[in-house]
């Protein structure tokens, strides 16, 4: 939305705030609000304010993605509390494990026969971005050393197992965005961090959904691949924590290496038009992706 600058005396200029912002945060006449310069842009809060924003979502699937996407997206907002409308018993049960598998912090406090009450207990806190998002990290790291071992033939390394870390990553995930989106999480480029998210994520939902796949013990080249796509992940991981801006070339390096040379050439060996069908693959993958976001864009 624009707004017009209205003149206010000499040297002042104002403007008004949305009703439905305001409305939405409880503010009154003579409350306080935060403003903090972000480069070319202002961002306006309503500070540390104790109300708590509440909205309300209805189940109109059973699919459980549709079900996780409402309520992590919801969650991810910044919501305080959340009504949840649903049709039947199945699409509750559904909502319940995913509470329990993707949310920190949020419980289900109050259900009737067609809608439940989910409301915060522990409000994500800006001491715990780093720390929550180096759980992210090592969660990873756990993804890669199951997938080694069973890519290996391992008897000791399940599917379920992948599944658990998986869900952990999610976890994780969606609190680090919950702190960014109530901007309790002070550092200019929060959007750049959501954005960082975003990619590292899917990135390891892909070695997920290709544990989902994997049977028998795989070849020798595709677990040196394997490697590969680790060193990579490794290397971001570093350049982040480190700092280093020199990892930004060294990854650009890398990816041409071991996706336009190496990741190539072995799916040719196996046909000459798997390399069009692994695109396509990752582009309905990102397609899908899209619709975390969308979701939040319409509610």
């Amino acid at each position: 939305m624009r707004r017009k600058l209205v003149q206010q005396g000499a040297s002042t200029m104002m403007i008004s705030l949305p009703a439905k912002w305001i409305q939405e945060h409880g503010l009154k006449k003579g409350f306080e609000i935060s403003i903090e310069p972000v480069r070319a842009g202002l961002l306006i809060s309503a500070g540390d304010r104790v109300e708590k924003r509440k909205t309300e979502i209805t189940l109109t699937h059973l699919a459980e993605s549709s079900i996780r996407t409402r309520i992590t997206t919801t969650y991810r907002k910044g919501y305080d509390q959340i009504k949840v409308n649903f049709d039947n018993e199945n699409q509750f049960k559904i909502l319940d494990e995913v509470m329990g598998t993707r949310l920190i912090g949020f419980e289900i406090v109050e259900k009737k026969d067609k809608y439940c009450l989910v409301e915060n207990i522990t409000e994500p806190s800006e001491d715990q971005f780093d720390i929550i998002l180096k759980k992210v990290f090592q969660n990873i790291t756990s993804l890669f050393n199951a997938t080694r071992e069973r890519m290996g033939g391992s008897k000791h390394v399940s599917f379920s197992d992948v599944r658990d870390i998986e869900r952990r990553v999610q976890r994780y995930d969606n609190f680090c965005r919950r702190v960014i989106s109530k901007r309790k999480f002070k550092g200019k480029n929060t959007e750049l961090f959501w954005a960082f998210l975003t990619l590292i994520v899917h990135a390891q939902r892909e070695i997920y959904h290709m544990n989902k796949a994997l049977g028998k013990k795989v070849s020798d080249k595709s677990l040196d691949y394997l490697g590969d796509v680790e060193k990579m992940y490794n290397l971001v991981v570093d350049t982040y924590e480190n700092r280093r801006k020199e990892g930004i070339g060294e990854i650009h390096d890398l990816e041409k290496k071991i996706v336009y040379k190496k990741g190539h050439d072995l799916v040719k060996k196996m046909g000459s038009e798997n390399v069009l069908i692994y695109h396509l693959m990752s582009s309905a993958r990102q397609f899908y992706q899209a619709n975390s976001p969308l979701f939040g864009l319409i509610i």
